[in-house]
């Protein structure tokens, strides 16, 4: 410390004094850090010096220069050399970290969280169940025949094995194995190629589970590591093999433990053996060289020394022992391997099952990016298998029938009603024909005919100002589609094609003036196709698309009706093929649906308007869980999952109503099974105009029901009536379910809205078996305005049903005015009331039947004895021009009447041409009488006989009298018979009897209050009494 005021020698610096060493190193001590860091800057410049004396100025002779081998060595053993090393590995481990870091974060951006390692991404079988999830139907491989099992389902041996041979290590590692990768590396530098394995069980899991099988990249296998990793951080070792054992492919389209052991062994895997369990470790490596089922392609040498080798590595690992390795080789295990079965092998109600299927991958599993593959599901079906039994014994009962004439096909469709679940289906007649027998066509494009027509008037009751007693007319008109300028009739595919343009009905008659309930039961085309050209007045475009639109929400399935590119194929047309459709589809003419989903549209209209979507599927399991459903269906609910009120329900109930009417249905006596043990069953039947398709629709309030018939090329016109081949499949299907029911008969409930009003009443005859007049009063919507009562008056020909003419005989001759005009019901917008009663402005054409040419019958009466007390009258008739008896007129049949003093004492039906007939009258008091008879023919013409004077001895016998009328039967008591019943309306022979007879049943339902008189044909005697229930 310098002291002020006090001097003395100055202190040296550190370092300045050095000290030389005896070998002459000086050597400075005490220096500063700086002049440490400067003696070392000029060491190490004064050595770079010396190792680079005599460097070439040549650039290229400098680089060679410092590369001599010599020169590297005496660097990188220097002081120098060794610091840089150290300095280029640190930066390099710093570099390879920073780049791993990268990397990962790279690669793991675009990755997903492995949540499933189940293998679902693969898909896999599904196995579909009946209603009761008991009686397996079908496992569903397709592509991949995959069926997932937990971990306690699968024998230790199996897993053992695959440990064995697949990753030895498994149990130790975290994900990856670096000598695995590293030998994989090296194989892949010298082959030049990236196919050699190095990964473990864990990251053929990763590959499984991302479809990267067969996508060996280095990219995929950075990839791979990555997950790998995370996957042993997620789950458990037990999980990951099971995982595995559930995804691993097995050969052919066998993917999974479980599904491998069925095929191979038909057993569980649970249940596998030592050799079984070797047998199938063996395979995944390679299954293509070593699975029996790869065919040609497997080399049985190859597999036994894999085999081999399974049981070695196991043996090497611990998990067995000598004796069982040597049992294992020496057991025969490919003697063991059964045959691999056929996809469709066992399957049950196979059609239905394709049907669920269908709506598996449309509806219940839809595929897509990020959307897992259905597999390993148990499905239960709605199937009930009593049904279902039912059905296909229908229709194979039918199958000769409809053989017979050209039908090859057919197809029927059951659907619960209060669901819409489908019950029972069958989709064609052998489903193991090889041509065709894969075709199911009740998911078939086919046209329904006529049996669309209650679309037609359901959507004309909804949106207009109609009801069940409103009029259509059904005359020969042009109407859009139909000019009507060529009046040629249609062949309906009997013969070669006509070029007429009008529309015709089935059987070439225009009755005339048809309320909507004979209009429909009896199936008229005319009045279909106005009916849906008027749902939107004035736009005929509009109508039909409003028509469709309601079609479809009824059936619940948005362009499930739809028309096509006239000549492309509509068996394989798709969207792009469709177009507008036209009049012709109101028919089911040129348009097309499934018959399920008709089904479903009927059976709306049964649940009165409420659309229900058709369903196969009550619930899905995964294999996750037995217990609770990944999907379960809902119970329909108004305006959740598509459930809605497709039309009120006061115009389905009318519609049903009308198709439940057997009065008004067209079909014959002994098919109008429309009310059967209480229960009252719509019923509409459907043919194409070519004579191609033939259906029929049936709905009741528990089961709705349709059929199909039809050849398999869909262009053979069948040879006779369709309802002789589709009746034995909807009628026998549908009374057979309601027996097995065993539920108490329940109809449609009439909505409070609905009303009563006065109605047109049809007189001439409509349907081939309709029973007319029609009810003066009918049913009609709530929204419904009755029209001003007409102030027009009308004669009609009863016959025709269309406006009398001069030379219209007065017996058919009945003259209407007022409220009970057509014109005052009148809802054909093609046909406007208003002028004079004339044929343009009612829609009534002239009577075309009666002729003024016409000539008309002629009757000869004789009585052999004029005195007489049982006297025998005998009258001989002769046709006219038309025939005494006509089938085309059959509610007028010819008939003799004969008459005492006016009074009518007996009748007698004749027969064409020319007929002699004869009756006893008994007359039960003496004195004379004049005796006359009467012929009337077919169409009413009649002709009164000579007059014969009579003097009567008087007690002839018994009158006849009735004891009781109901609307299906009557009885009594007298006379001496034969008897004859006639229903006085319409002079229809109801029913006849033999002598000594006392009643008899009606061939048909007299409306109630109406007079039904009896006659003794053996003395004219009658009796005249009104039907009661």
């Amino acid at each position: 410390m310098k002291i002020k005021g006090v001097s003395g020698p100055k202190r040296s610096k550190r370092g300045s004094k050095p000290i030389t060493t005896r070998s002459g190193r000086v050597l400075k001590v005490n220096r500063s850090l700086g002049q440490r860091w400067s003696v070392m800057k000029e060491a190490k410049t004064l050595r770079k010096l010396n190792r680079l004396r005599g460097l070439p100025k040549s650039r290229l002779k400098r680089l060679l220069w410092r590369f001599h081998p010599k020169r590297l060595a005496a660097y990188w053993f220097s002081r120098d050399g060794g610091i840089m090393a150290l300095k280029i590995t640190g930066i390099t481990v710093l570099a390879l970290f920073i780049l791993t870091l990268g990397v990962f974060a790279f690669f793991r951006k675009d990755l997903p969280d492995i949540k499933d390692i189940s293998g679902s991404n693969l898909g896999g079988s599904i196995s579909y169940y009946d209603r009761t999830g008991k009686v397996l139907l079908w496992q569903d491989y397709n592509a991949v025949k995959r069926v997932p099992v937990r971990g306690e389902d699968i024998a230790k041996f199996v897993k053992d094995a695959t440990v064995a041979v697949e990753d030895g290590d498994f149990y130790t590692h975290r994900g990856f194995d670096l000598k695995g990768i590293t030998r994989a590396a090296v194989n892949d530098i010298f082959h030049r190629d990236v196919r050699q394995g190095g990964s473990t069980i864990t990251q053929q899991l990763v590959k499984l589970t991302r479809d990267w099988a067969q996508k060996r990249t280095f990219t995929n296998k950075i990839k791979e590591l990555i997950l790998a990793v995370e996957l042993e951080r997620t789950y458990t070792k037990e999980e990951i093999l099971t995982g595995y054992l559930n995804a691993a492919p097995y050969g052919g389209i066998d993917y999974g433990v479980q599904v491998a052991a069925s095929d191979y062994f038909h057993k569980s895997a649970k249940d596998l053996t030592l050799a079984e369990a070797a047998f199938l470790a063996a395979i995944p490596k390679s299954p293509t060289l070593y699975s029996p089922y790869s065919g040609e392609y497997f080399n049985e040498d190859e597999f036994l020394g894999r085999y081999g080798y399974v049981l070695d590595q196991m043996l090497g690992l611990g998990m067995i022992n000598k004796q069982q390795a040597e049992e294992a080789k020496k057991f025969d295990i490919l003697a063991t391997v059964q045959p691999q079965s056929t996809k469709y092998a066992g399957i049950r109600a196979p059609y239905f099952v394709l049907a669920a299927r269908n709506e598996i991958i449309t509806k219940r599993a839809p595929q897509g990016p990020g959307r897992n593959k259905p597999g390993g599901w148990k499905v239960i079906t709605t199937l009930d298998l009593k049904l279902q039994d039912l059905a296909e014994k229908t229709v194979q009962k039918n199958r000769d029938n409809a053989l017979r004439f050209g039908a090859d096909s057919q197809a029927l469709v059951a659907e619960d009603v209060k669901t819409g679940q489908v019950v029972a289906l069958v989709g064609g007649n052998d489903f193991n024909n090889k041509e065709f027998g894969n075709i199911n066509y009740a998911q078939w494009n086919i046209s329904p005919g006529s049996s669309f027509k209650p679309y037609d008037y359901v959507s004309l009751i909804e949106n207009g100002n109609a009801g069940a007693g409103s009029v259509l007319y059904d005359v020969q008109q042009p109407i859009p589609g139909y000019p009507c300028t060529n009046k040629a009739k249609p062949s309906f595919g009997r013969g070669p094609a006509s070029n007429g343009n009008c529309l015709w009905n089935y059987d070439f008659r225009y009755p005339g003036a048809e309320t909507l309930r004979y209009a429909l039961a009896g199936s008229r085309n005319v009045p279909a196709v106005k009916a849906m050209l008027s749902v939107v007045p004035g736009d005929e475009t509009k109508s039909i698309n409003k028509t469709i639109a309601t079609a479809n929400d009824l059936i619940a399935t948005p362009g499930a009706y739809k028309c096509y590119t006239p000549g492309v194929d509509v068996n394989t047309a798709n969207k792009s093929d469709e177009t507008q459709c036209f009049g012709a589809s109101a028919i089911g003419d040129g348009a097309y649906l499934h018959l399920d989903q008709h089904v479903n549209g009927v059976a709306s209209l049964s649940r009165m308007g409420l659309a229900i979507p058709q369903t196969y599927i009550l619930k899905i399991f995964d294999s996750k869980s037995e217990t609770k459903p990944i999907y379960e269906w809902p119970q329909p609910k108004e305006g959740v999952d598509g459930v809605k009120q497709a039309v009120r329900a006061e115009a389905a109930y009318i519609v049903n109503n009308m198709a439940s009417d057997p009065n008004a249905s067209y079909l014959s006596f002994p098919r109008k099974w429309h009310n059967y043990k209480g229960w009252k069953t719509a019923i509409k039947t459907g043919t194409t105009n070519n004579g191609f398709d033939g259906l029929m629709m049936g709905w009741n309030t528990k089961y709705a029901v349709g059929s199909w018939v039809g050849h398999h090329t869909r262009n053979k016109r069948l040879t006779t009536f369709m309802e002789n081949l589709t009746q034995p499949l909807t009628r026998d299907f549908m009374l057979a379910a309601l027996d097995a029911s065993g539920a108490k008969a329940e109809n449609w409930s009439e909505p409070s809205g609905i009303q009563h009003l006065p109605a047109y009443v049809v007189r001439s005859h409509v349907g081939n078996s309709s029973i007319e007049p029609s009810p003066s009063t009918e049913i009609f919507p709530s929204w419904y305005k009755p029209k001003t009562a007409s102030t027009q008056s009308v004669t009609i020909d009863k016959v025709s049903g269309k406006l009398a003419t001069s030379c219209t005989p007065s017996l058919a001759q009945q003259k209407l005015g007022g409220s009970s005009a057509p014109t005052s019901f009148s809802v054909d917008s093609f046909y406007p009331p208003g002028g004079g009663a004339t044929a343009t402005t009612t829609g009534l054409t002239s009577d075309d039947v009666h002729s003024c040419s016409d000539s008309k019958p002629s009757i000869t009466l004789t009585v052999a004895d004029t005195n007489c007390g049982s006297c025998t009258f005998t009258a001989f008739v002769q046709s006219g021009t038309h025939k005494l008896n006509d089938s085309q007129y059959s509610q007028f049949p010819g008939t003799v009447n004969f008459y005492v003093n006016g009074q009518l004492v007996g009748s007698k039906s004749v027969s064409d041409p020319a007929d002699t007939v004869s009756i006893t009258h008994n007359a039960p008091s003496g004195g004379s009488g004049t005796v006359t008879a009467q012929v009337i023919d077919s169409v009413l013409y009649d002709a009164t006989s000579n007059a014969v004077s009579v003097n009567f001895a008087g007690g002839g016998g018994s009158s006849v009298d009735f004891d009781d009328v109901s609307l299906v039967n009557a009885s009594w008591s007298g006379g001496t018979g034969p008897f004859t019943v006639r229903w006085d309306d319409t002079n229809a022979v109801i029913c006849t009897a033999s002598a000594g007879e006392t009643s008899c049943i009606f061939n048909t339902v007299v409306p109630n209050n109406t007079d039904v008189t009896i006659t003794d044909d053996n003395n004219g005697d009658t009796d005249t009494k009104k039907a009661h229930p």
